[in-house]
């Protein structure tokens, strides 16, 4: 078992599913203010930063309108999730892995540190990673790699000695741009989408997951 390695998890469609919970507040945030979309929009931009989401609906928008914007939508979405999720298969399993060979766990997720918490809280998984990485912690997101590098150096190991866990191609475009391997789960995407991943699985209680660590 190797020991000199981290593992640095993606959250939504990793360790959790929240996209309806997600769309659910994207429509309601999209009706409140009057702001018209394509049908599909918000599922083709699922999992970027809301600058980006936002600013695809309204450009040119004032930093502070857009910060007020995504505040809300963000609060939409604790409404609508607080309560309602369940950890993904395979997850709890493979902390306990982890932590039972002492590999340092971190989350690394464009989602706003309020939705972070609340999320982990809610699963029980608060105190389970030795870092943090949300949208505030970094000024690009996937695919750009800062999010999974400041991560690493958290953890304190080197991005080449890092594992990504990743379901979206943008998520595993950074992990390569990083210098680190990566996993992919299909809870998102189909295999096909993932071929930036060094393994795919439909789950994270594949055996195949355990091995890679060996």
């Amino acid at each position: 078992m190797r020991s000199d390695v981290a593992v640095l998890f993606d959250l939504d469609g990793v360790i959790v599913d929240s996209r309806v919970f997600h769309m659910e507040a994207w429509e309601r945030w999209a009706s409140e203010h009057a702001i018209a979309h394509e049908p599909g929009y918000f599922h083709q931009m699922f999992g970027r930063r809301n600058d980006a989401i936002i600013g695809g609906l309204r450009p040119g928008i004032s930093p502070e309108d857009l910060g007020l914007l995504a505040e809300h939508k963000e609060a939409l979405f604790r409404d609508a999730a607080r309560g309602r999720m369940d950890v993904l298969p395979g997850v709890l399993d493979l902390l306990a892995f982890l932590q039972e060979h002492d590999i340092p766990r971190a989350i690394v997720t464009s989602t706003p540190r309020a939705n972070l918490d609340m999320i982990l809280d809610d699963l029980g998984l608060a105190g389970r990673f030795q870092a943090l990485v949300a949208e505030e912690d970094a000024t690009r997101g996937k695919p750009d790699p800062e999010g999974f590098l400041t991560a690493a150096a958290r953890v304190g190991v080197e991005p080449a000695r890092c594992i990504v866990i990743e379901d979206a191609p943008a998520g595993l475009r950074a992990a390569k741009s990083g210098g680190m391997r990566a996993i992919g789960v299909t809870t998102t995407h189909p295999a096909a989408d993932l071929f930036d991943a060094d393994l795919v699985v439909d789950t994270l209680a594949d055996p195949s997951v355990k091995r890679f660590f060996g």
